[in-house]
């Protein structure tokens, strides 16, 4: 067959051949995507094994759980109107209550974002790293602090833009090498 045969021929079936490889190209990706199926996590009482066991003092004197960590279970956010998980613990206190360092650490970032507020991220050691979010304005620490366990680290405000509409309160995240866990792991929490 000479070459002006060939285009002759892929010029007339252009339409079968683009169909047969589009064809093709799903049933590779159907196989590829039953055969990497993971099992899904049914509920949210998963936990991870932590290493090492520590256990946070409170960030603030009185608290109430207003939202809780999920990984799985959606919740409502009235603030986005959509449902989400909601990898982090909110907890409510007046506008103006000191936050404390839940041990010590050092403060690797201080900053400002649109959707989450203030922020003081302080390494704890262990891989771990405590998020603190929503704070006021005034932040008393500065990235390279050295805190103890229990000196205020900033204060409750309603800085997150994506929970205005929760009012004040403290956006709390923990992240272990990296990846968000469920702060309830570190936290006795027990009159929530």
């Amino acid at each position: 067959m000479n070459t002006a045969n060939i285009k002759k021929f892929l010029k007339a079936n252009i339409y079968w051949i683009g169909l047969g490889l589009s064809i093709a190209l799903l049933i590779t990706m159907i196989i590829l995507a039953v055969a990497n199926k993971s099992t899904p996590v049914e509920d949210d009482d998963f936990t991870p094994v932590v290493t090492p066991e520590i256990e946070f003092s409170n960030p603030l004197t009185d608290l109430t759980v207003m939202k809780d960590f999920s990984s799985t279970k959606l919740q409502y956010s009235n603030t986005l109107e959509l449902w989400q998980a909601h990898k982090a613990i909110d907890l409510t206190a007046e506008e103006g209550t000191d936050v404390y360092a839940v041990l010590d650490g050092t403060v690797t970032e201080v900053t400002y974002n649109y959707l989450m507020g203030n922020i003081v991220k302080l390494d704890v050691g262990g891989g771990i790293t405590v998020v603190y979010a929503s704070l006021a304005n005034d932040v008393p620490v500065k990235v390279g602090d050295a805190v103890t366990k229990g000196s205020v680290i900033g204060k409750v405000s309603n800085t997150a833009k994506s929970e205005a509409s929760d009012g004040a309160h403290l956006h709390l995240e923990v992240l272990l090498n990296g990846e968000l866990v469920d702060p309830n792991l570190y936290l006795d929490l027990s009159e929530k």
